[in-house]
């Protein structure tokens, strides 16, 4: 006779009963990811997870900053805005990266394949970087990244966090002739769930045609929301992991620090002002205000008038 409490019991056969539940969402997006139904988007859009888009996991800094290296004892945490948090170790992730994680899970959906195969040229022209040796370098520098770093994904949407890889592995050649290999999802893997309705659509024409950086990450986190609220600049900084702080400094007197957190607020909201016009130039947006007291409102263009701008 067992003795098994009641309560021991029931946590049991709760704990089965997530368990069987996620192995069959799992069993469910795998068979959708075989099918070509993963997510549903056309050519002219690329998709992306949510909670990606709505944090700095890739940043929008400048290109020419060294990026830093995530350690396990010392993780990037973001948090999401609009709720939940995203823990990162690895190389440091920017504004291209998404660009080519966003080309690569383009591919796998449209191959209808956890592995994806192109020669370096062809995704060079996709995603509209110049044919040229430094290029193919970047692209392959940028699939390392990806595949070599490791995410954590506390979601609200979930109530949970998942560990998971942006790319479980690839294969390449130095002759830029030949195909290159990426396996880009793992039907075991909790990424597939971050795509499970709630993802964003970006068009892929005005990404593409917007400078790396701020501009579009606001483009991706804009085009996260129905209809985008208002946002003090400070929240979309930190959410396109630019600095607004100062650090305290025993040397430094407050007024000091007082006028240098200033000034770089000042910088910051010129950074996000340029981006809101290069988002106006591409059609994106009908309008927007930085409000006195640094809220950010915008007017998305409606879709069916951004497409027609578009062609």
């Amino acid at each position: 006779m067992s003795n098994e409490s009641l309560e021991d019991r029931l946590q049991r056969l709760s704990t089965t009963a997530v368990a069987q539940s996620a192995a069959k969402k799992r069993a469910e997006l795998a068979v959708l990811l075989a099918a070509g139904q993963l997510a549903f988007w056309p050519e002219s859009d690329r998709g992306i997870p949510n909670e990606l888009v709505r944090c700095a996991i890739f940043s929008a800094k400048n290109r020419r900053e060294p990026r830093k290296v995530y350690r396990a004892n010392a993780p990037l945490v973001v948090p999401i805005i609009g709720g939940g948090e995203v823990i990162y170790i690895g190389e440091e992730l920017r504004q291209d990266d998404e660009t080519v994680w966003m080309q690569l899970v383009h591919l796998s959906k449209e191959s209808c394949s956890e592995w994806v195969s192109f020669s370096p040229y062809s995704f060079l022209k996709a995603i509209r970087w110049p044919i040229k040796g430094d290029s193919y370098t970047r692209l392959l520098s940028s699939i390392r990244r990806l595949a070599t770093s490791g995410i954590e994904v506390y979601s609200q949407r979930f109530d949970k966090g998942v560990s998971t890889k942006l790319v479980v592995k690839y294969e390449y050649a130095k002759n830029t002739e030949a195909q290159w290999r990426v396996q880009v999802f793992d039907k075991d893997d909790h990424l597939l769930f971050l795509f499970d309705k709630l993802y964003s659509r970006i068009d892929w024409d005005m990404r593409l045609a917007l400078p790396d950086g701020v501009a579009t990450w606001l483009h991706s986190f804009f085009s996260s929301h129905r209809e985008p609220f208002d946002h003090k600049i400070i929240t979309l900084a930190a959410g396109a992991g630019l600095a607004t702080d100062v650090p305290d400094s025993d040397q430094t007197e407050q007024a000091q620090l007082d006028s240098k957190r200033k000034e770089r607020l000042r910088e910051t909201k010129k950074t996000i002002r340029r981006a809101l016009v290069a988002l106006m130039g591409v059609g994106f947006l009908e309008s927007f205000e930085i409000t006195r007291n640094g809220l950010v409102r915008v007017v998305r263009v409606v879709r069916a008038k951004r497409r027609k701008a578009v062609d």
